[in-house]
């Protein structure tokens, strides 16, 4: 396989370090992946490559970028809210359609249909992004329908009782609490003391250790407050291009079936396909650790379609 090309794209942070992959004949489309929440980078771990190889079989160059501070790119992923992620997606996807032009573009060199791929908060960057860039199409891979805050009430939620806690209704309530506050832009300091009183200490460390959303510093807090307010339903509505929205029908992040029914509510069905794989963790992968029956084959035939391409 090509090595892939560096891309460097300047971002509201500063620049961003990035990557494009070229197929071995000429590309059919051209697909910029975003990665999900944290300080993730244009690997988003090791979820994207199984998928960027499957994009690369069909005939796709395949580009993304570290997030801020991440990697090669400059700047804080904690100080960075949902538009300004997609802001960096527009940048980066200029530099890689004119790298891709420079290494000689699509079949004779012309220029070739964009399909935005964004997984878990990725989803809702590349919904935003939609609006910022001219693209033939857009794939959300677990990506929610519903708000930051009410996603994180749903993990928690779903971990609290997997787990089979005697007081789950009591500790889901101070965690809508703390939601609460994070919502309505509660300075730091607001929602240490709230956080402080001992009841409610006892059991915000109870979820933090059980992996909830549980903000532990000040950086942290004034990430939750930039991010867990967005409403990813003007997006939705403002959508012109098709999209595909998938998710696995285990996905204990992600409120499944809400998010389903908020795609078929607000964006129009010639526009709209959804595929709900069974047996399908956050990840699209089985106990196993394999992605399930169905993925990556789902994304790689929208972007087919979408980019006329056999």
């Amino acid at each position: 396989m090509t090595p892939p090309l560096p891309l460097v794209a300047r971002g509201g942070g500063g620049t961003l370090a990035g990557s494009l992959w070229l197929p071995d004949g000429p590309a059919r489309a051209l697909v910029l992946m975003h990665p999900g929440s944290g300080p993730s980078d244009r690997d988003n771990d090791a979820f994207f490559p199984p998928v960027r190889g499957a994009l690369l079989a069909a005939g796709a160059a395949v580009a993304s970028y570290d997030k801020r501070g991440v990697g090669g790119s400059e700047g804080s992923w904690l100080t960075t809210a949902i538009p300004d992620q997609a802001d960096d997606a527009a940048a980066g996807l200029r530099v890689a359609r004119t790298a891709l032009g420079a290494a000689g573009g699509g079949i004779g060199g012309a220029a070739v249909p964009t399909v935005l791929f964004g997984h878990s908060q990725g989803g809702w960057v590349v919904l935003e992004a939609a609006s910022r860039a001219d693209v033939a199409g857009v794939v959300t891979s677990s990506g929610p329908a519903v708000t930051p805050g009410d996603q994180e009430r749903f993990s928690t939620a779903t971990a609290v009782r997997r787990a089979g806690w005697a007081d789950a209704d009591e500790a889901l309530a101070v965690f809508d609490g703390l939601m609460a506050l994070a919502e309505r832009g509660a300075a730091y300091d607001e929602a240490r003391a709230w956080s402080g009183v001992s009841e409610r200490r006892d059991v915000l460390d109870r979820l933090a250790a059980l992996g909830a959303f549980v903000p532990g510093s000040r950086e942290v807090w004034e990430l939750a407050t930039l991010l867990v307010g967005h409403d990813p339903q003007d997006a939705l509505r403002r959508l012109r291009v098709p999209l595909l929205a998938v998710f696995g029908d285990d996905d204990g992040v992600v409120p499944v079936e809400r998010s389903v029914a908020a795609l078929r509510g607000l964006v129009p069905p010639r526009l709209l396909d959804v595929a709900v794989l069974a047996g399908g963790d956050h990840r699209l992968q089985s106990v196993d650790g394999r992605f399930v029956p169905g993925y990556p084959d789902v994304v790689v035939d929208f972007v087919r379609r979408v980019a006329g391409a056999p």
